[in-house]
Parts: C-alpha cells; sequence; structure tokens
C-alpha cells in the first residue's frame, strides 16, 4: 500500500472513530433534542455564532473582556438544562478534534516557525 493510501485509510478510521466515540455519539443525542424545539435551537445557534464572532474577531479585543460580557448577556439562557448540556456535549467534541489537530501539527515539520513568527490570530 503506498503512503498517500494508507494515509486515506487512517483518515478513513478516524473518521469512523470519531463518530463513533461516545462523545460524538452523545453530542447527536443531545443535538436531536434541542431540534424538538426550533426556538430553542435558533436561540443556541445564535449564541454559538456569537461566541465565534467575538473569538474571531478581526478588531482587537480584550477577549477576556468580551467573553465576560457575552457569558454574562446569555447566563439566564445557559441555565436551561437542554442548553447547557448541548454546549457542553458540543464542547467536547470540539476538543477531541482540537486534541487531533494539535497532535498532528506537533508531530508533522512543516519548517514554518520562522515564517508563522509575527502572524498574530
Amino acid at each position: 500500500m503506498s503512503g498517500e493510501n494508507q494515509v486515506e485509510e487512517c483518515t478513513r478510521e478516524l473518521l469512523n472513530a470519531i463518530l463513533e466515540s461516545r462523545e460524538y455519539r452523545d453530542f447527536l443525542k443531545i443535538k436531536e433534542k434541542v431540534s424538538e424545539n426550533p426556538e430553542l435551537r435558533k436561540k443556541i445557534n445564535a449564541f454559538r455564532r456569537h461566541n465565534f464572532e467575538v473569538q474571531n474577531s478581526a478588531e482587537v479585543l480584550d477577549m477576556y473582556d468580551e467573553i465576560d460580557k457575552m457569558y454574562k448577556e446569555y447566563e439566564e439562557f445557559r441555565k436551561n438544562v437542554l442548553v447547557d448540556e448541548f454546549l457542553k456535549r458540543e464542547l467536547r467534541v470540539c476538543r477531541m478534534i482540537q486534541k487531533i489537530n494539535i497532535d498532528l501539527m506537533t508531530a508533522v515539520d512543516l519548517d514554518t516557525k520562522e515564517i508563522a513568527e509575527g502572524i498574530s490570530f
């Protein structure tokens, strides 16, 4: 098997492992429950969108201050058990994927250290 074919096969196996993981299956269950309430789903998505925009803003923001304001704004909303559970389970899946990405980027040396210097995220 060529190197490229082996990587493709391992990628499929990794995808299957993610899709079959407890974290992802738990997320799908809560996603289904949330989908039964379109208004709640809309509110959750508004929160998620706002969170994404704050974390990926091109403006120079005091990130801690912005996130603190956002969480205070949504504090009551997050007390809803379904909302809280959805966001926790989503975060678990995201962290699993982030860890995979970090492990890959740490292991694969693309010699980008010099060009990464000075790039701000």
